[in-house]
């Protein structure tokens, strides 16, 4: 396998440094590493240069994350793509771990693995998926999900650092969508998984999510109105290949997601908006939990959530 790393980065100069030298740490060497520095204003490309040949630095005119990300999978010379920010980085055991996995998998097209979340303000960092514990220990060294699409709603969603991908199936895809504000990422493996559903899966947490960067163009909160785009392209798409009725509960978990984070940060308006857009795809009892939210907005998401868990209770003890 020749692995091609590409680091989209975008005034990273804080970061760029932890991120590159966490993928020269791996304990499987990547076989190149590319950072296309897109359109930077401080000192990011400096920064890069001084790892001489063991970084290539490919600078562009700012055009997004997209545009980046699409950039260097289009300069990368390996067969196999792996994806980091500039503001994240992986544990040593990463690539290492999901190559082997790979070389035991040889009919799976992608995989990725579980990611930390790492903030100041957090008493103790949290897996991306906690669920990952039920997994049995004999599969602990990777599983595969005959459907990535049956995988999303369970809470085994992949996050773009942790996937390695063959080239080809990116080109065939059509890559990342560049112009999207938000979710171009999920745009993305759903597009994939429409014509590749089997994943492999390494449950171990092999990358660090940072939180705290300031300005990061991949972790900014946008307008609403790209959540209806995604959803309405993608009912569209999943129909033209026959999946649909695989996608739907992605839909729902997406919405419900998107609907209690625009009512925690006091977004009504919008929140009621997709509901009457796409109250169809979503369950009675949701519907139910978010007239209660928007009635009660006074008493705060963490008293709304006990509130309803304590309900649920009461209703499945029946």
């Amino acid at each position: 396998m020749k692995i091609s790393v590409v680091i989209a980065a975008y005034n990273a100069s804080a970061t760029i440094e932890r991120a590159v030298r966490s993928v020269l740490a791996q304990h499987r060497r990547a076989d190149e590493i590319l950072v296309v520095d897109d359109g930077s204003t401080d000192g990011t490309a400096d920064i890069v240069r001084r790892f001489g040949s063991e970084v290539r630095l490919i600078s562009q005119a700012n055009g997004g994350a997209s545009a980046a990300r699409n950039t260097g999978i289009q300069s990368a010379s390996g067969e196999w793509i792996a994806f980091l920010d500039a503001d994240d980085e992986w544990l040593p055991e990463k690539l290492d771990q999901q190559c082997r996995f790979l070389l035991r998998q040889s009919n799976i097209a992608w995989c990725y693995c579980d990611l930390i979340f790492n903030h100041p303000g957090l008493k103790r960092r949290k897996s991306a998926h906690p669920i990952r514990d039920f997994i049995p220990e004999e599969n602990r060294g990777g599983i595969v999900f005959n459907d990535y699409l049956a995988a999303y709603p369970q809470g085994f969603f992949v996050s773009t650092i942790t996937v390695i991908i063959r080239r080809d199936v990116l080109e065939q895809t059509g890559g990342f969508v560049a112009g999207m504000k938000r979710a171009q990422d999920n745009d993305l493996w759903f597009r994939i998984a429409y014509q590749y559903p089997e994943i492999g899966y390494v449950p171990q947490a092999l990358a660090i999510y940072h939180l705290d960067t300031v300005g990061s163009s991949t972790k900014v909160n946008v307008h609403y109105e790209f959540m209806i785009q995604l959803v309405e392209r993608h009912l569209e798409l999943s129909a033209r290949y026959g999946r649909r009725e695989a996608f739907m509960p992605c839909i729902r978990h997406m919405l419900e997601v998107w609907i209690r984070e625009l009512i925690q940060d006091g977004h009504g308006r919008e929140a009621r908006d997709l509901m009457s857009r796409f109250g169809t795809y979503l369950s009675p009892r949701f519907g139910r939990e978010v007239q209660f939210r928007l009635a009660v907005p006074v008493i705060g998401p963490q008293v709304a959530d006990w509130y309803l868990r304590f309900k649920n209770r009461v209703r499945s003890s029946r």
